[in-house]
């Protein structure tokens, strides 16, 4: 199972895609999710609407590695941006 964190000091350099919601929910007769998202291209002429991604699958093992990550990468982002963090 592939995990990685990113580490970024600068917007330019690499092009992301802002999240605007998404969906998720069991995948029937599995043990799984199914997730999809909704995002803004950058690339995109302004009065595009937000693009939808490809449905992804992730099992119930990676879905709680899933929220375990990103609990700890917003308690990292959070501790980064406190006023004590930055003395």
């Amino acid at each position: 199972m592939l995990h990685s964190q990113v580490y970024v000091n600068e917007f330019n350099r690499f092009t992301f895609y802002p999240v605007t919601g998404w969906h998720i929910g069991p995948l029937n007769n599995h043990q799984a999710l199914v997730l999809q998202f909704g995002y803004v291209d950058p690339d995109a002429p302004d009065a595009q609407a937000p693009q939808e991604s490809r449905f992804f699958g992730l099992t119930l093992d990676m879905a709680r590695a899933l929220v375990s990550h990103l609990s700890e990468q917003i308690a990292s982002a959070e501790n980064d941006a406190s006023p004590a963090s930055r003395q």
